[in-house]
């Protein structure tokens, strides 16, 4: 009997929520039985190849630190594949967080150059990736990320009610997610236009708090473990987020059949067409015309139906698209040369 190729995936920090959410997408019938799937920290154990069919996904955010990981895995594991998902890094990102862009960027050039397929998120990102040529295109390949939504797309649909329009945002109250924009956008949308939701928890707490502190169309609200009792009682979800490398927040709403009011920026871009509403990332004079927007609509019934519709199809998708991956004969190309790669590292 033929053992079953191991599909290890490492990760660097086992509590880390939106990594190990998607985790769970491998439990899927038709992943899960492609192999056997272990994660292993590599804090803890440098994983190695018990096989030549072994393949290896990587989870951790790259940096020059960890660039020593991907050469020993690259060079001692045995893997017959290696396969980064960038879980982290976008336009988004790059344009917020980054000063020093070739620096980075070289960073990125030499982590991706030390596998052998490099799984981008959402199609925004992988433009993003080969816009820079931090990697090859056929080694790139985009896979927008999802989850099983079945519970909220059976969620009865909201019928907009005289009033006004209920937004909900949810999340980890960081700069990340631009909650503070969207209360600044609330401040000018007057009150019998829309009111909002926002339930989370993080370090942005007190200042989200202040900045709500005398808006009587502004809620805060405590973090919850399923969103399906939180966008029964909304019309739209609205993320404003600086940087996303997908947003499964816009998976959720959607499925939920809750249009979106997302930014058009990286993985959320990729989420919204005719039937949500964009505005400019970091402009607040944009979202409060999305805002506006959605609130003088007068077919959200029928826009909601259709992003339903759409969110319904891809978590099939993507483990299709999955499959494909973890499923072909494919192995390692063999004329990759480390040697210019060990100063650096």
């Amino acid at each position: 009997m033929t053992k079953q190729k191991r599909i290890v995936h490492i990760l660097d920090d086992l509590a880390m929520g939106g990594v190990t959410r998607a985790l769970k997408n491998f439990e899927a019938p038709e992943l899960a039985g492609l192999g056997t799937h272990e994660t292993v920290d590599i804090r803890v154990e440098t994983p190695t190849a018990l096989s030549s069919e072994d393949i290896a996904i990587v989870h951790f955010t790259a940096n020059w630190k960890k660039l020593g990981w991907l050469f020993d895995l690259r060079v001692r594991g045995g893997f017959a594949k290696i396969i980064l998902i960038e879980h982290t890094y976008t336009a988004g990102f790059e344009s917020s967080e980054v000063a020093p862009k070739k620096r980075f960027r070289r960073m990125l050039k030499t982590a991706y150059m030390l596998v052998d397929q490099v799984i981008a998120v959402s199609r925004n990102q992988r433009d993003w990736i080969l816009s820079h040529k931090l990697a090859p295109a056929r080694k790139v390949i985009a896979i927008p990320q999802s989850r099983p939504c079945d519970h909220l797309l059976n969620l009865e649909l909201k019928q907009r009610e005289q009033g006004p329009l209920k937004i909900g945002a949810f999340g980890r109250f960081h700069k990340q997610k631009g909650f503070d924009l969207l209360i600044e956008a609330m401040s000018r949308v007057p009150a019998h236009l829309a009111e909002l939701r926002i339930a989370g928890d993080g370090p942005e707490i007190s200042h989200l708090k202040l900045l709500a502190a005398d808006l009587p169309n502004v809620e805060i609200c405590d973090p919850f473990s399923a969103p399906d009792a939180f966008l029964s009682g909304v019309d739209v979800v609205a993320i404003p987020s600086r940087w996303e490398a997908f947003g499964l927040v816009g998976t959720e709403a959607r499925a939920a059949g809750r249009p979106i009011i997302a930014a058009k920026i990286d993985g959320l871009a990729d989420q919204l067409d005719d039937n949500g509403f964009a505005h400019e990332v970091h402009d607040v004079s944009s979202l409060v015309k999305a805002i506006e927007h959605a609130a003088t609509t007068t077919d959200l019934e029928q826009r909601s139906s259709a992003v339903r519709a759409k969110a319904a199809t891809e978590f099939a998708e993507m483990v299709r698209a999955w499959s494909g991956v973890l499923d072909t004969a494919e192995k390692r190309a063999p004329a990759l040369s480390l040697r210019p790669l060990i100063s650096t590292l």
